[in-house]
């Protein structure tokens, strides 16, 4: 006999598939097989599920009942592409004041975005948390997977590939501009191959190469902006340089400090490089003047006496850090 454990079902929730919110009647075993219950890494559960998403067959090797919801959210989402592409290409408006007509176009004006809606809501349905007996199942991993507007993807790829199916776009183009851009700016990635759907190989090669020069000038501003922002520390007006044993502390360098929540001689030593980058601008005998100023400085203020009788800029460090 198999031993699954039903998951807790809040009561507004009973007869609902816990991976897409559609009704249902009955209850996924998993795993499947029970021979397998030792390769995931939780309790055999039987979870609510519709008779869709429980027909769907997955990749072996699913741990969780998290990666296997995650998995027949990838069958929906590529099975129901069209239909979510109705809300990528339309607005609800559009579909309204649009012309089509006759039995065929018509029926599509009336019922795209019903099905479109349907077809997302499935996809976004999170479930309840899962808890047996009112006490929580512990795995779930936030951070697998790829997210874009709001929809958790099995990866990058799998993301790509529902666009490309959604909005018929050249996937070589998106996945290329992805690498480019870095998926962090997919969106932006999205933009380029959804104004490029149809495209020769030369020109997403000079789509491509324009995107790489673009790239390489943005981050070579970006550089010249960070360095001219490093050489534009601006001390508070009543901050007070410091002398010790004829080494001067600058203020310049004292705000770097400040602005850092450097307090010790440790946080200095950890941010060494960054100081000598941030105080390139003065040479490296300056750079090192500064650097040794500070350090006299921080050495200094690990006396409470000393701070309390002499240091000028006590009150700045307790505001700041």
């Amino acid at each position: 006999m198999n031993n699954y454990t039903c998951i807790d079902v809040p009561f507004n929730s009973r007869h609902t598939c816990w991976f897409c919110g559609e009704p249902c009647s009955d209850f996924l075993d998993f795993p499947a097989n029970h021979r397998n219950v030792s390769d995931i890494s939780h309790q055999p559960l039987a979870v609510p599920s519709c008779n869709e998403c429980s027909s769907f067959k997955t990749t072996s090797g699913v741990k969780s009942i998290w990666a296997l919801r995650d998995q027949i959210k990838h069958q929906l989402m590529s099975k129901y592409a069209k239909h979510l592409g109705i809300g990528l290409n339309w607005t609800e408006t559009e579909l309204k004041e649009s012309d089509f007509t006759g039995s065929v176009l018509g029926g599509f004006g009336k019922s795209a975005w019903p099905m479109y809606q349907i077809a997302k809501e499935r996809i976004a349905y999170k479930g309840w948390p899962i808890t047996i007996d009112e006490l929580p199942l512990d795995g779930y991993d936030e951070t697998s997977g790829f997210t874009y507007d709001g929809t958790r993807y099995l990866s990058l790829h799998t993301c790509i590939d529902y666009y490309v199916k959604s909005l018929s776009l050249d996937k070589d183009l998106l996945t290329q501009a992805v690498d480019i851009v870095t998926p962090e700016r997919f969106g932006y990635a999205l933009k380029i191959a959804k104004l490029n759907k149809f495209i020769s190989a030369q020109e997403r090669s000079q789509i491509l190469e324009e995107l790489l020069l673009q790239e390489s000038e943005a981050a070579e501003a970006n550089l010249e902006l960070e360095k001219q922002s490093r050489q534009c520390t601006v001390p508070h007006p009543n901050l007070k340089k410091v002398t010790i044993s004829g080494t001067v502390a600058t203020t310049e360098s004292i705000q770097w400090a400040l602005d850092r929540k450097v307090k010790t001689l440790d946080d200095l030593c950890r941010l060494e490089d960054d100081f000598f980058d941030d105080f390139e601008h003065l040479g490296g005998t300056g750079a090192f003047l500064a650097y040794n100023g500070l350090q006299l400085y921080l050495e200094a203020r690990e006396n409470p006496t000393w701070v309390e009788r002499i240091d000028p800029n006590a009150e700045f460090w307790v505001s700041y850090i």
